[in-house]
């Protein structure tokens, strides 16, 4: 995701919060970058490879941006 914001969105901030608790793990990633469509169908593999590893621990992946708004992508995954 920090890739992504530095390589694709052009992003000169990048803010990580990592949470560990008891039960959950949180991981939010925040970008100033271009921001982008999240209904459109895209090309790139990045964030559909993350999305299939949350998946995959039955973990949750939501992403919230829009074009010139940045990016930001939560994660949870409980342990």
């Amino acid at each position: 995701m920090i890739n992504n914001a530095l390589r694709h969105a052009g992003a000169s901030v990048v803010n990580v919060q990592l949470v560990c608790g008891t039960d959950l793990i949180s991981l939010n990633v925040q970008d100033d970058g271009k921001g982008f469509d999240t209904a459109a169908e895209t090309s790139g593999t990045g964030l559909n490879n993350i999305r299939t590893r949350v998946a995959a621990v039955n973990g949750t992946m939501n992403i919230h941006s829009s074009p010139g708004e940045g990016t930001e992508v939560d994660v949870e995954i409980k342990i």
